[in-house]
């Protein structure tokens, strides 16, 4: 008998997933573990792997030796390398798939960034005149301690001032030790109804759980008290954001309450910053985590909660491979791990409140705001009325006077519009020609800052057109209107109005996300002009009024979840409003406001929303009522996609002719990135019956078709 090893290799082949056997060499028999890299010969090259097993068992004359152990501890914890198995039939993915999403890209290189994190203090007393770098040495002194990118957050320019203070000695640099004893500081007294949430899920440890509670309730203090449990028993918690932009206003609070004991984890920091996270949970250094959708994969050992906020929100959902679904990753690794796991919003998704309703969840309720403060008051626009009595501009007569009111009374406002960019299409008026990415065959969107027209698909960018390229006419106008319109407008009404915008355009970097909040939060600007990502989580005292420009933006696409976004979005979006001392107002601008979406928001009422979404998902058979398939066949040429998509279409009808199989239909975006797109859809009514051997099915069938892939439970449908 001899020592043997499975390995996962790290290629992504079909034909290769699964694990390879190796022996392994007396001299490494004492230094390998299951979840360690190692390299090994595979065919004709050496490859980098993953210890999946390690065993003893007689070898064969081809089994080949591990050339190498890699790390000299293990990067994978057994439990997860147990959720990579379970991801990988799941969502039909390959093991190295997971494996790549799991293990950070300068640990799986073998790397170490042992670059140790500066931290300011003031040594000697300064008062120097009104200056960046007096700023600067006031925002150190007003702390005991604070670390260089938060400086850097605060003050983006400020480098030059904080080289030039440590030249003067008048602050020091020192190198704070990462183990530093864990003190706690106290938080706010809870509520009563928080204090019955905090019992209620602490009797139940180890169970997954759906706080529903309305926005500026108070889910964070929850949140909060909850991870105090965790950290005085020794126990690692993880929270969960849907946007970067969230992540400098909590990472703040959690360190107030923990101090350098919190991680931060997204794609927004550099792959050094990322390794001394990974590393410092590897460790046991850092208890608390707050994190993107990826920390769900950091390697703890001793998880006792995930939280994961604003539950609903479809950033959860990783669209490339591996495509999982964060909540359901979450839930998972609770139950193996025993950790519980609290899924936090004001407008849960379907599938969660569904969930709760059946018992697979435990149900908490916040139903009132923090304070007693009451919800903000919201009125809808009907902007049909405003066009038939002449007023064709962005505002209504509505929104316009609400700012200039709230701006006049020096409150602070946030408006919000899904849409980037100055105009959202180019229209030829004399052929009706639209300007479209020859690449994606998409709407271009005019740029104003820059002149230019972008594909926000391909992100190719194309010179601003004075003559239509189909008819040669002059007549080209620019329709719609996005964030840098809105901006415009607002500077054309309120000269001296101080305006920050916020949209993938503007916020490239994480320190960008941290700079606009403070901006807004300490009050040096206005108005804030946003996408999406301004509507969720966010917390600013100060804001009086919210207006939505467009509420209809995502009610009439072709997705069966475009009622539960709009009517997500509408609430979440007014839910900024009124969360300090003065009352809230909200003014949503709609051609809709009849649908059952738009009018249940303006009264909140997430409860009656789900009544008739429910229904309507239960009449047309989507989730929670069945589980969905969506495969999207590419390929070079419009008829070659159709051929792949018929002729998988037919085989899945003859195998299993039960199932509910639509299409196959060219997709909505027929053309992204100069490939063609057709989709089939499959419904299970019954998984219990279907699921397994369909599953194994799609499998076989993406092993087979080029230019295939598939997504279980898709959150687009485009």
């Amino acid at each position: 008998m001899e020592a043997l090893a499975d390995v996962i290799v790290d290629r992504v082949v079909p034909a290769l997933d699964h694990p390879f056997t190796y022996r392994v060499p007396p001299s490494m028999r004492n230094d390998i573990a299951v979840g360690q890299l190692v390299t090994v010969p595979f065919r004709s090259s050496v490859v980098s792997g993953v210890v999946y097993r390690l065993y003893s068992g007689p070898a064969t004359p081809e089994m080949k030796e591990i050339v190498a152990v890699r790390t000299p501890q293990p990067v994978l914890t057994p439990a997860l390398l147990d959720l990579a198995q379970w991801m990988s039939e799941r969502y039909l993915c390959f093991l190295p798939q997971v494996l790549r999403a799991m293990i950070p890209a300068a640990v799986r290189r073998g790397g170490e960034f042992r670059s140790i994190p500066q931290w300011y203090r003031v040594s000697a007393r300064r008062q120097g005149r009104q200056s960046l770098k007096q700023a600067v040495y006031d925002f150190i002194a007003a702390q005991e301690l604070v670390d260089r990118r938060t400086v850097l957050d605060a003050f983006p320019k400020a480098a030059p001032a904080l080289r030039s203070l440590v030249a003067e000695h008048a602050v020091e640099v020192i190198s704070r030790p990462m183990s530093a004893p864990l003190t706690v500081e106290p938080g706010h007294v809870l509520s009563r109804p928080q204090s019955e949430v905090v019992r209620s899920i602490e009797a139940k440890p180890g169970h997954g759980w759906l706080l529903e509670g309305v926005t500026g309730s108070g889910k964070t203090e929850v949140y909060l008290a909850l991870i105090d449990r965790m950290v005085h028993s020794d126990q690692e918690a993880l929270v969960l954001l849907p946007e970067i932009a969230l992540t400098p206003q909590v990472v703040m609070r959690f360190r107030a309450r923990y101090g350098d004991q919190v991680g931060v984890w997204h794609s927004g920091l550099s792959q050094a910053e990322r390794w001394t996270t990974w590393d410092n949970v590897r460790r046991h250094v850092t208890s608390v985590v707050v994190g993107a959708r990826s920390a769900i994969f950091l390697p703890f050992s001793r998880l006792g909660m995930i939280v994961i906020d604003e539950e609903h929100e479809p950033s959860y959902k990783q669209e490339d491979h591996p495509r999982y679904h964060t909540r359901e990753v979450a839930l998972w690794r609770g139950q193996r791990e025993g950790a519980t796991v609290v899924l936090g919003s004001a407008t849960p998704s379907l599938e969660s409140r569904y969930a709760a309703e059946r018992g697979e969840l435990g149900h908490v309720w916040l139903p009132e705001r923090a304070m007693g403060r009451a919800l903000p008051s919201v009125e809808l626009v009907d902007m049909r009325e405003e066009l038939k009595n002449g007023n064709r501009e962005i505002f209504s007569r509505t929104l316009r006077d609400a700012l200039c009111a709230a701006l006049a009374d020096k409150e602070q406002a946030i408006l919000f519009l899904n849409r980037r960019g100055y105009s959202t299409f180019v229209l030829c008026r004399q052929c009706g020609h639209a300007l479209q990415c020859p690449e994606c065959a998409v709407s271009l969107t005019y740029h104003r800052m820059n002149h230019r027209l972008t594909c926000h698909y391909c992100l190719r960018e194309f010179p601003v057109v004075t003559r239509c390229p189909e008819c040669g006419s002059e007549k080209i106008r620019y329709f719609g209107a996005g964030t840098e319109r809105v901006v415009e407008e607002v500077q054309r009404l309120c000269p001296d109005a101080r305006v920050l915008r916020a949209d993938r355009d503007t916020m490239t970097r994480a320190r960008d996300y941290a700079s606009l909040y403070l901006k807004f939060y300490q009050g040096d600007a206005d108005v804030l002009v946003g996408t999406q990502m301004i509507a969720k989580g966010m917390d600013f005292p100060h804001v009086s009024l919210v207006g939505v420009v467009a509420a209809d933006t995502a009610l009439h696409l072709p997705d069966y979840r475009s009622a539960e976004r709009t009517f997500q979005l509408l609430v979440q979006a007014g839910g900024r409003s009124g969360r300090g001392a003065k009352p809230g107002r909200v003014v949503i601008q709609t051609y809709n406001p009849d649908h059952y979406a738009v009018r249940l928001s303006r009264t909140h009422d997430y409860a009656r929303f789900y009544e008739e979404e429910l229904t309507f998902r239960q009449a047309t058979q989507y989730p929670p009522f069945a589980d969905l398939w969506l495969l999207v066949f590419e390929a070079d040429a419009g008829s070659a996609a159709a051929a792949l998509a018929q002729q998988a279409a037919d085989e899945l009808r003859r195998k299993w002719p039960n199932l509910i199989l639509l299409g196959p239909a060219p997709a909505p975006l027929q053309k992204v990135q100069g490939r063609f797109r057709y989709h089939v859809l499959i419904k299970i009514v019954n998984p219990a019956d279907d699921g397994v051997s369909l599953s194994r099915g799609l499998k076989d069938l993406q092993s087979r078709v080029p230019g295939l892939s598939i997504t279980r439970d898709p959150y687009f449908l485009m």
